[in-house]
């Protein structure tokens, strides 16, 4: 070792110090200089050439290491090592590490706004609809079947005009944890707009959606407030068919809800209107 490297490095060779170069030497092999990586089977160099980095706690510098194995003219195998400062270019690559978790750090929180609903953070519309895409794509690939649960708040605008808005948006904020806790963890659950919320039943026929829709109208009726008093429900029940695109599943669900509302509210109504 030269005298610039080992005053950088603070290592000792030889009699005050471990092995530096020899790999092989007299039938004995140095653990400490990697022999396995820089001889071949036969103990003989195989013109590999090793590189790791190593920070140095005796400078706080950082180094790459080119390691060697090589045969000297009196037969000796030596190792030759090069090492290079390369503390900047590391820091600067730590320091673009940093900047580049951070970045997908706010870009996931952009993404979390962008798709929450700010009230009761549940989905959003936004999440909702591309959720919507989603299943539908896989409905017409693997035919794999999804429902869709639309439910409305009975007389919530009684509420927010007797009131006032603050108590109609903790009413939105406590249906919202209500329907979550009662759902299963397939299921997706998003606030549509105003007092409407819609759930997806992914891999769920109507049936089965309907039994969900009948679980969620009882549990939303267990909400006592001591100045509403109890809340309660309409929901309207569709399953994707065959032909079927967004707009088409969306308003069936939706005429499916109102059917509901005109039936007395706290429904759960499967068929159309028109059916009998």
């Amino acid at each position: 070792m030269n005298v610039c490297m080992r005053e950088r490095i603070g290592w000792k060779v030889g009699a005050d110090g471990p092995c530096w170069q020899t790999i092989y030497h007299q039938e004995a092999k140095c653990a400490f200089c990697r022999v396995s990586k820089l001889l071949d089977a036969e103990g003989r160099p195989n013109d590999r050439t090793e590189i790791l980095e190593h920070f140095n706690d005796a400078n706080d510098r950082w180094y790459q290491l080119q390691e060697k194995a090589m045969s000297w003219p009196d037969g000796r195998i030596v190792k030759y090592s090069i090492a290079v400062d390369i503390t900047q270019p590391k820091e600067i690559q730590n320091r673009l590490a940093e900047a580049h978790a951070e970045l997908a750090l706010k870009t996931r929180e952009l993404e979390h706004l962008a798709t929450t609903d700010a009230l009761t953070g549940l989905c959003n519309r936004l999440k909702l609809q591309g959720a919507l895409e989603l299943e539908l794509q896989r409905f017409r690939r693997y035919g794999r079947p999804f429902s869709l649960i639309m439910l409305d708040l009975d007389r919530f605008k009684a509420i927010n005009d007797t009131h006032g808005h603050d108590t109609g948006d903790r009413m939105l904020r406590t249906v919202a944890v209500t329907l979550a806790e009662n759902l299963r963890k397939l299921d997706l659950v998003g606030r549509w707009g105003g007092e409407e919320f819609l759930v997806i039943c992914t891999a769920t026929a109507e049936a089965d959606s309907v039994k969900v829709a009948t679980k969620l109208r009882d549990a939303v009726q267990e909400i006592d407030h001591p100045l509403v008093g109890r809340l309660t429900a309409s929901f309207g029940v569709a399953e994707c068919l065959r032909d079927d695109h967004i707009e088409a599943l969306l308003r069936r669900a939706d005429e499916r809800l109102y059917s509901a509302k005109a039936q007395g509210r706290i429904q759960v109504v499967v068929s159309d209107p028109a059916e009998p």
